[in-house]
């Protein structure tokens, strides 16, 4: 009769595969390699999905709050919130996106008329050409929308092959961007709904040694991750309506401030990425009034750099402190420095997701890293 020998006593050549320690790692990391690909390639179709698990992640405390102090059951708190967002985003785009395509159309005007004054200047016949092409489509777009799209997709529809692909891209991305924003909301109700039954799935796979220790640790990971999120979305909300307020007429008279204060609120949700959108402040101011030197020069750069510094005070001092907290334990130096690797790596999911990644790197390192690095520094 066989005998069963324990594993570790087994030479490495009567093991199985998966039962020799270095093949088994190559074989988690191929695994690992080749469902990123799979995901990469079915993106269509995942990163609908992968938002709705985001926006159910960051909505679950709320979500929870509702069920535990109003008494609501859980789809009914889903459904509230999301009828509360939607009625918001109606509202707002209601109230303020006439102003918004109005200074989009007259910085397309501002944007003609400067190509004109390089053209001008320089004697630059591709500048003209541009110019006169801006012009002629900024025109027809003013005085008729929608004739200006019905035309200009008949000429491409007509043209070239080259001309279809380009008109079939716009129309499917179009298409795409419309069916994501059915499916976010339906998947949204789905996850948020289960959110806990998942989170419950996911400790089931863990190992039992180690269960309260990677409990622990994906703790932090949690709360760093969900205080950058939810901190920064609060954040930028908060400071477009700032930045907005600060540039607009009443105070520092920036040309396109609603164009230019919700870009920076946007921006602002990536830390110290906003200062593009301060760049372009001045320089929009500049070009309204001229960059003649003397007091004009100040004017143009005092103004909107003096709405932004106290924004950015506010910023810092107040609003991240006290939203946000400072649970991501980064220095600023740190701060600049991944942005700067994310968004040369990732491009826009880069800028994105390095500040918690980071984050979530330096809990692991001090929890898992470091105590190995101390023992061994012990040891010798």
């Amino acid at each position: 009769m066989a005998v069963n020998k324990p594993l570790e006593s087994l030479p490495w050549y009567q093991r199985h595969l998966w039962q020799i320690v270095p093949v088994r790692d190559v074989l988690w990391i191929s695994l690992g390699i080749f469902l990123l690909w799979f995901g990469y390639q079915l993106r269509a179709i995942f990163i609908p999905l992968l938002i709705a698990f985001a926006f159910a992640y960051l909505f679950d405390p709320l979500i929870r709050w509702g069920e535990r102090y109003c008494k609501m059951p859980r789809p009914a708190t889903i459904s509230l919130l999301l009828a509360l967002v939607i009625m918001s985003s109606v509202s707002l785009v209601a109230w303020l996106g006439p102003e918004f395509l109005k200074q989009f159309a007259e910085l397309l005007r501002g944007l003609v008329d400067y190509l004109q004054t390089l053209a001008i200047e320089y004697d630059i016949h591709l500048i003209k050409s541009l110019r006169a092409k801006l012009e002629n489509w900024v025109q027809h777009l003013e005085e008729n929308p929608v004739g200006f799209i019905v035309e200009n997709t008949e000429t491409l529809l007509i043209g070239t092959t080259q001309a279809v692909t380009v008109v079939s891209h716009i129309l499917g991305a179009a298409a795409y961007v419309g069916t994501m924003i059915l499916l976010i909301p339906f998947y949204f109700f789905i996850i948020a709904w289960r959110f806990g039954a998942i989170m419950g799935k996911l400790k089931e796979f863990m190992p039992a040694k180690e269960k309260d220790r990677i409990l622990i640790i994906a703790k932090e990971m949690d709360e760093a991750v969900a205080a950058f999120f939810r901190g920064r979305l609060v954040i930028a909300l908060v400071t477009a309506g700032l930045f907005s307020l600060g540039w607009s007429p009443l105070i520092a008279d920036v040309p396109y401030w609603l164009v230019l204060g919700v870009s920076a609120g946007i921006l602002n949700f990536i830390p110290y990425l906003s200062t593009l959108a301060w760049l372009a402040a001045i320089f929009s101011k500049g070009l309204a009034i001229g960059f003649s030197g003397g007091f004009d020069l100040w004017l143009v750069i005092i103004w909107p750099s003096l709405a932004y510094g106290i924004v950015q005070f506010l910023d810092g001092w107040l609003l991240t402190p006290w939203i946000q907290g400072r649970s991501l334990n980064l220095g600023a130096i740190t701060v600049v420095v991944v942005v700067l690797i994310g968004g040369t790596v990732g491009g826009l999911y880069g800028l994105l997701l390095c500040i918690p990644m980071a984050a979530c790197a330096k809990i692991l390192f001090t929890e898992l890293i470091l105590p190995r690095f101390y023992q061994w520094t012990e040891k010798h």
